[in-house]
């Protein structure tokens, strides 16, 4: 807990009894802090993914959609689209991965759930 933040301590009131919350702190300072910047978060996973090493000959499917790996098209000079291989070794499509990371799915595999690092 922060530097001069204050608990408080829960009592419930009801048909004029009150009743204190045995074990049950709220902190405010913790109720108060501002949700995650979704913004921030975004550009993190696009970073993430984007320095994940680019498969272009990756074979078979990708285990999130399913669907099977494309090679790398003509329009796709930099990799961007390429499959992307998590540290863990697993290879999937680059819009797979991003938005596996980005949905909540915490920062690990899908299939292994090692953690995924950059």
């Amino acid at each position: 807990m922060a530097s001069g933040s204050s608990k408080y301590h829960l009592v419930v009131v009801s048909s004029g009894s009150s009743v204190p919350l045995t074990e049950e702190i709220f902190d405010l300072d913790e109720a108060m802090t501002l949700p995650e910047n979704p913004f921030a978060r975004q550009q993190g996973i696009t970073r993430l993914v984007s320095n994940m090493p680019a498969v272009h000959n990756a074979t078979g499917n990708c285990s999130i959609c399913m669907e099977s790996f494309r090679q790398k098209s003509d329009d796709d000079d930099d990799g961007v689209l390429a499959a992307r291989q998590v540290s863990c070794g697993h290879v999937y499509h680059h819009s797979c991965i991003s938005d596996w990371l980005l949905n909540g799915n915490s920062y690990s595999c899908p299939l292994c759930r090692h953690e995924i690092s950059g």
